[in-house]
């Protein structure tokens, strides 16, 4: 399954490390970490281009195994997009458990 951050940019949810407030990392070492993923060519920011340069404008931080990303959504709508995406394949298990159970009778 995909996580849309934005700005037509989705990664696969299973690759998706932490979700963080960006908040935490606009200052003190978290810029730190910041300044190093854009050093090293993985920062990529989703932000659209009329709001990219906007310090306020940018709202999480989703770091995933190879690159870490900014976005405009809260870190609480990406965290229930993610969550949606494990209920409703949970949900479907349970359908297929069901539909297989009912096959057996």
């Amino acid at each position: 399954m995909f996580l849309h951050l934005g700005n037509g940019i989705s990664v696969r949810t299973k690759e998706v490390v932490a979700i963080h407030d960006y908040a935490i990392f606009a200052k003190g070492t978290g810029s730190e970490f910041l300044n190093r993923e854009q050093a090293a060519g993985r920062l990529v920011n989703t932000l659209p281009a009329e709001i990219k340069n906007n310090d306020g404008a940018c709202k999480s931080l989703i770091i995933t195994d190879d690159k870490t990303y900014l976005s405009a959504i809260s870190p609480w709508t990406l965290k229930r997009r993610s969550q949606m995406i494990y209920d409703t394949m949970d949900s479907d298990k349970d359908l297929s458990e069901l539909v297989a159970e009912e096959a057996e009778l």
